[in-house]
């Protein structure tokens, strides 16, 4: 699995500013410039790529060569998230490819990035032609030899992670950053800016491929914090922090969690069949619902449970899934785990009581009595169950916790 970024003619330390809204060339006379000049993987046991917001702290080299502070670069970008066996493959398709390794720390733990760019003393490692990595500093040859793959490990990384750490707290070093320690930092936390090069004669450019990994023996369980559109202080972070760490819901996008994007009928199957364990099904019967869709064993369970049913032949997956629908299914679930439903609330507070379908009242009274369906303030102050109304993402996800929580046993 991988993630690419495009920037043109820019060094990586000019890059950070502006790479991670990167296009292609708008133009260019040499055809591998829209990137056929490397061919590049990223494989492990366990992968994936969260856009993230990251801080860079800039350091350049005063007049004396020692680093000092410039400034913070602020930038939203995939990162690759992979597990220690990751092995990185470079392909070169030309000549004139190289590729460096700078690497992003944060000795002081104050979230931003430490970048250090050397001007004419390089501090980035290079993959070099014989395939080990080595400082950029050591004059090694680092062109690449076309049509030959060369293979990074973990163990790679870390080693020269190791290394970077090392120098940039030790004071003396060519990369010594004054006032930052290295007590609470691992090269596991380090950022690895994987950058493959290629100079064009054809346009007198540069062009460059510019990769972001992070190393972990266990990759993080997703959480509301991977979505740029959950907000830490939203109503509804913790259930969607919730969900998504159980593995019940999950993005829309890498970056984006749609809370107000509608439930669909395929959804909510498939969510409570994975409540319930994921139990053996009979056969779907519904047209509409091939036996090679994803949410087959689902609906198959849902519909000879009685927990959701058909109409006409068809189950309809994709039709939004309405308020009081969700309470009866719920309902018809809870019984169908064995649940005391007895319990029913009283609905004549709801100004829109009136409203809930004769099929849903039960469902929609035991739904509200067990907390799993709030009632909306309306603008006028009125208080509204809406029974029609869509069920959204963030409703579902707070519907989830609160019944695997409070309400199963």
């Amino acid at each position: 699995m991988l993630l690419n970024q495009w920037n043109r003619g820019l060094s990586a330390a000019a890059a950070l500013a502006l790479a991670l809204t990167l296009a292609l060339p708008a133009s260019a006379a040499d055809s591998l410039a829209s990137g056929g000049f490397a061919e590049v993987l990223i494989s492990a046991q366990e992968t994936d790529i969260p856009e993230e917001s990251l801080q860079l702290a800039l350091y350049q080299r005063d007049s004396t060569g020692a680093f000092q502070y410039t400034e913070t670069l602020d930038f939203t970008t995939p990162v690759n998230r992979v597990t220690q066996d990751v092995e990185l493959h470079v392909t070169p398709n030309a000549q004139q490819v190289t590729l460096t390794v700078d690497y992003l720390t944060d000795l002081n733990g104050d979230g931003a990035y430490e970048l250090l760019t050397g001007q004419d003393t390089p501090v980035w490692d290079v993959l070099t032609a014989s395939g080990s990595l080595a400082a950029a500093s050591s004059g090694v040859s680092t062109d690449l030899t076309p049509g030959r793959t060369y293979t990074i490990s973990a163990d790679d990384l870390l080693r020269r992670g190791t290394a970077a750490i090392q120098d940039r707290t030790t004071s003396g070093s060519t990369s010594y950053l004054p006032g930052l320690s290295a007590s609470s930092t691992e090269p596991e936390s380090v950022i690895y800016m994987v950058t493959v090069t290629y100079y064009s004669s054809a346009d007198d450019a540069e062009y460059e491929l510019c990769y972001y990994l992070r190393l972990y023996e266990e990759l993080p369980a997703p959480s509301a914090a991977d979505y740029q559109d959950v907000p830490a202080d939203a109503w509804y972070y913790g259930a969607v922090d919730y969900a998504v760490s159980h593995n019940y819901l999950s993005g829309t996008t890498r970056s984006q969690f749609s809370p107000d994007g509608t439930l669909t009928r395929a959804m909510l199957a498939q969510i409570l069949y994975q409540v319930a364990g994921q139990p053996g099904s009979g056969v779907s019967h519904y047209s509409d619902v091939p036996d090679d869709s994803w949410c087959y064993a689902a609906v198959s369970w849902a519909s000879e449970t009685g927990i959701m049913d058909g109409s006409n032949g068809s189950f309809n997956p994709d039709r939004t899934t309405a308020r009081q629908e969700l309470a009866e299914a719920l309902y018809r679930f809870a019984q169908n785990a064995g649940l005391d439903t007895q319990n029913r609330a009283d609905l004549s507070i709801y100004d829109d009581a009136s409203q809930v379908a004769s099929w849903a009242r039960a469902g929609v009274e035991w739904a509200v009595s067990a907390g799993l369906l709030a009632g909306r303030t309306a603008e006028d102050g009125s208080l509204l169950l809406s029974p029609g109304d869509p069920v959204t993402r963030a409703e579902f996800a707070a519907v989830l916790q609160t019944l695997c929580e409070s309400v199963l046993p």
